[in-house]
């Protein structure tokens, strides 16, 4: 490994480390523990537990004006980064290695004991630089597939990363991009374990079919009330 690359890494992932979600959390809500956030399942009487400290942490405590400043620190937390690379070098390889090691520092932060964040927000920074159209590309798969197929809003809410494989695949072929989404997945879904475990869990008990059916009939209410809407402007 040339000495370039080794700055470049190790400043991505200290870089990386640096924790919006944390800093804003100490501002506002001091005496709250982030790396433990229950919240109600929809639906039930059930609680479900996220592990992460992120944006989601944030919006869950203090609701969503917070969560989107965090967001957008994050998400600028690799795009300035990169962006200075990207014009120091020209190079996209570099600029995918610093990426990679943003969103490792993001979610295993040497500050903070190595429990962090998720780093969709970080990633979806990078992509601003890499391939911007694959953000609403990934985006909408994910919760189309998510929702409509699959049928789980988790898995619509989490698993936009996976999405990144096939279309750099497609978009890309064999390349240093596709590289880089198989080594995104591999950070992403190591850090996401705690809550994939508590979720299959989750998975297998009465209050996650309850909240399915609660989440269908709120949905067809909606479509409900949008066709009786549609049917007043024809008459």
């Amino acid at each position: 490994m040339d000495l370039l690359i080794f700055i470049i890494l190790a400043s991505g992932y200290l870089i990386g480390s640096i924790s919006p979600s944390r800093i804003i959390g100490e501002i506002v809500i001091p005496d709250v523990d982030l790396e433990k956030t229950t919240v109600l399942v929809e639906g039930t009487n059930e609680y479900f537990t996220f592990r992460s400290v992120s944006a989601t942490t944030i919006r869950a405590q203090v609701g969503a004006k917070f969560g989107i400043i965090v967001s957008i620190l994050d998400m600028a937390k690799a795009a300035i980064p990169i962006a200075v690379v990207i014009a120091l070098f020209a190079s996209q390889t570099y600029a995918l290695a610093l990426s990679l090691s943003i969103i490792f520092g993001h979610d295993f932060p040497i500050y903070y004991n190595f429990r962090g964040g998720r780093g969709v927000s970080c990633l979806i920074g990078s992509l601003i630089f890499f391939d911007w159209f694959s953000i609403p590309v990934t985006l909408i798969l994910s919760m189309l597939i998510g929702l409509l197929v699959i049928d789980d809003t988790f898995i619509a809410y989490l698993s936009m990363p996976a999405y990144l494989i096939p279309y750099s695949l497609l978009t890309s072929g064999l390349s240093d991009f596709l590289i880089y989404a198989f080594l995104v997945n591999l950070i992403y879904w190591s850090a996401l374990y705690p809550e994939l475990k508590e979720f299959w869990n989750f998975r297998k008990t009465e209050a996650y079919r309850n909240a399915k059916n609660a989440r269908h009939e709120r949905t067809r209410k909606r479509i409900s009330k949008i066709l009786a809407k549609l049917r007043i402007k024809r008459d």
